[in-house]
C-alpha cells in the first residue's frame, strides 16, 4: 500500500468514525485484501476468511472508537493479529494442534510457527531501528535490555540514558512504521 492509498485509508476510516455510512464500502475495499492477506499469511485457508471477516467486523463495530491520531492501516491490522492468535489459542483449545504447534521451539511449548515467525519479524524491524541510533544510544538500550547497568554510571544517570535512547528509538520506529 502506497502513501497516497494510506493517506486515503486514513481520512475514510476517519470519516467512519464519524458516523458516515458513505465511507464503509470504500474502507471494506481497501482494508478486506489487506487483512485477508495478513491473516492468510500466519493461518490456514478456513480460519484465515472467518479470522479476516471477525477482524473487519470488530473494525466497523469499533469504528466510532477509533483515534485519529493512530494510524488506521496499524489499527487494523492490529485487530486482525489480535483475531490470528484468537483463531491460534481456538485451534489448541479444540486439541486441533498441539499446543505450540509443530514448529516450536524446545523449551517454549507455548510459542508455535506463527508466533516465532512474528517474532522474527519484529525482532528484525528492531534490530533496523536500533542500526540507525547512535552508537551510545544502542549500547545503552542493549545494556538495559540485558537488565546489567554499567557500575560505572549512576543509576539516575543510566534511567535518563534510557529514557533518551527510548524516545529516539521512538522517534525512528515511527518515520519508518508508521
Amino acid at each position: 500500500m502506497d502513501r497516497q492509498d494510506r493517506t486515503e485509508l486514513q481520512r475514510l476510516v476517519a470519516r467512519l468514525a464519524d458516523g458516515d455510512r458513505e465511507a464503509f464500502h470504500p474502507v471494506f475495499a481497501r482494508a478486506w485484501p489487506l487483512v485477508r492477506g495478513f491473516t492468510g499469511r500466519h493461518l490456514a485457508a478456513d480460519d484465515a476468511e472467518d479470522a479476516a471477516q471477525e477482524a473487519l467486523v470488530k473494525v466497523f463495530r469499533n469504528a466510532g472508537a477509533f483515534d485519529r491520531d493512530r494510524d488506521a492501516l496499524s489499527w487494523i491490522l492490529g485487530i486482525a493479529a489480535w483475531e490470528v492468535r484468537t483463531a491460534l489459542q481456538r485451534r489448541r483449545r479444540r486439541r486441533e494442534e498441539p499446543a505450540g504447534g509443530a514448529g516450536a521451539r524446545a523449551g517454549d511449548p507455548a510459542e508455535g510457527p506463527v508466533e516465532e515467525s512474528m517474532a522474527r519479524e519484529l525482532e528484525a524491524a528492531l534490530e533496523g531501528a536500533l542500526g540507525r541510533l547512535d552508537p551510545p544510544d544502542r549500547v545503552t538500550l542493549r545494556a538495559y535490555a540485558r537488565g546489567d547497568r554499567p557500575d560505572h554510571i549512576p543509576p539516575a544517570t543510566f534511567r535518563k540514558r534510557v529514557q533518551r535512547a527510548l524516545a529516539r528509538l521512538r522517534g525512528v520506529w515511527r518515520a519508518t512504521h508508521d
